[in-house]
């Protein structure tokens, strides 16, 4: 798909939403904010960067450590309990949305633990529906919005359910999970969605240091193995590493990877509709 083609597709996606705004006279709070959202990312060119895993993988540590700074609260038990959008900003900030209206709450980042984290919000009783965090991260101006969630499979079902229904807003995923136990069923139903779904897919083995050579192997040929499996192979990229032994050049490379994949993605199918 050339530019041509691609404003093109973008124009006819505004015109269908446009049209289905005019057909729903009375919509609801949440359709209301799902359109706007719509229409915001078609005029921005902006696409949603999806970590899922199980909790306690490195999620939210990965998210820092491509962000270049330490504002995402982490921990080694199930943490976050909110869905969590990283996009660029001015100044350093949180927005947080809640249910059922259209209002919202500027807080600073050092008050985020207390509304995102299973310790601060348990179940997310506070009825949080996105924290968007705000920084001024050049990887960030590019575009490109990651999406932090909670952690699939721990003995909290509710953060499970909440990142499950959040699955048909990425336009790609990037999957971490670790090399001394690698795909949990959960992870693995996530590589089966991409799949179906056609969507890009990075897969991050954490934990290389926890494992001797030979099993490194045997995870990468796993993870391998299940993509294919699953009908995610074709959209697969493969990291191993250690996020407690990360370099700058490691994090550098990771994001140049990221971004071309994305690239691709975006110049062969434009934005998710």
């Amino acid at each position: 798909m050339d530019l041509k083609s691609y404003e093109e597709r973008k124009f006819e996606l505004s015109s269908i939403l446009r049209e289905l705004v005019r057909l729903t006279p009375r919509p609801t709070v949440e359709q209301s904010a799902m359109w706007r959202g719509l229409f915001a990312r078609l005029a921005e060119d902006r696409f949603n960067i999806t970590l899922v895993g199980r909790f306690s993988r490195g999620k939210t540590s990965l998210m820092n450590a491509i962000l270049g700074m330490d504002r995402l609260p982490t921990g080694v038990v199930p943490l976050t309990s909110v869905i969590t959008q990283v996009t660029y900003g001015s100044e350093a900030k949180a927005v947080l949305h809640y249910q059922g209206t259209s209002l919202f709450m500027d807080i600073p980042l050092s008050e985020l633990a207390a509304h995102i984290t299973e310790q601060g919000n348990p179940g997310n009783h506070r009825g949080i529906t996105v924290a968007e965090v705000q920084l001024p991260a050049e990887f960030l101006r590019r575009g490109f919005t990651f999406i932090d969630t909670p952690g699939i499979g721990s003995s909290i079902a509710a953060n499970t359910r909440t990142t499950q229904s959040f699955l048909p807003e990425a336009d790609a995923f990037i999957l971490v999970t670790s090399h001394d136990s690698p795909l949990s069923e959960e992870e693995a139903g996530v590589l089966a969605w991409a799949g179906a779904a056609g969507r890009p897919l990075f897969v991050v083995l954490n934990k290389r240091d926890m494992v001797d050579a030979p099993a490194r192997v045997q995870a990468l040929a796993y993870v391998r193995g299940e993509a294919a499996r699953l009908g995610a192979g074709a959209q697969l990229r493969l990291f191993p590493l250690s996020l407690n032994f990360w370099s700058t050049t490691s994090v550098a490379l990771f994001c140049w990877a990221c971004a071309s994949g994305l690239r691709r993605c975006c110049l062969s199918r434009g934005p998710r509709s």
